[in-house]
């Protein structure tokens, strides 16, 4: 993790595939948004399959395309060097992924959701997607509205404390 105990956002960039070729290039699977990160992040590291702590890693070299990307990390030099990362996770974070939003689970719950002026509800529940997270908006019946946690979707209004639904969203 980040040096002196800090916490950084961790963003996923893809798991780590087969070794390419003799001098310890790895395929990488990228994830949602992962090549992105990757482009963005300024520093990386690799999280092995066994849920330990990850280790900084130095990308030195992205190549590929976007359908079969591939990297070079720097002290994998050989093969078999590779094959041990195979299933690991890299992470990117820095650079220009601090300009992305985010938002702590913890500070979205109660929150009242709008769209277009009319009341949606409050933020009752964030829920784990496969490519973002999603609002459950519950309304004062208990009637549930689940919306996407994406930027073109969804606006978090810090200061005035709610959230927007882009309008035309929900009916």
């Amino acid at each position: 993790m980040p040096e002196g105990g800090a916490t950084e956002t961790l963003w996923p960039c893809g798991t780590l595939g087969r070794p390419h070729g003799l001098r310890g290039e790895l395929t990488l699977r990228p994830g949602p948004e992962g090549l992105t990160y990757l482009a963005l992040g300024a520093r990386f590291w690799v999280a092995s399959a066994d849920g330990s702590a990850p280790d900084p890693v130095v990308v030195e070299r992205a190549g590929g395309t976007d359908r079969r990307p591939y990297l070079r990390l720097d002290g994998v030099a050989t093969r078999d060097a590779a094959a041990r990362l195979t299933g690991s996770l890299l992470l990117a974070s820095g650079g220009g992924l601090e300009d992305i939003p985010q938002y702590t689970v913890g500070r979205l719950l109660g929150l009242p959701a709008t769209s277009g002026g009319s009341a949606l509800g409050r933020v009752a529940d964030v829920l784990e997607g496969v490519t973002h997270e999603i609002l459950v908006i519950r309304d004062d019946d208990g009637e549930e509205l689940l919306v996407p946690l994406v930027e073109e979707l969804v606006t978090v209004d810090e200061k005035r404390r709610c959230v927007i639904v882009r309008e035309g969203l929900v009916g």
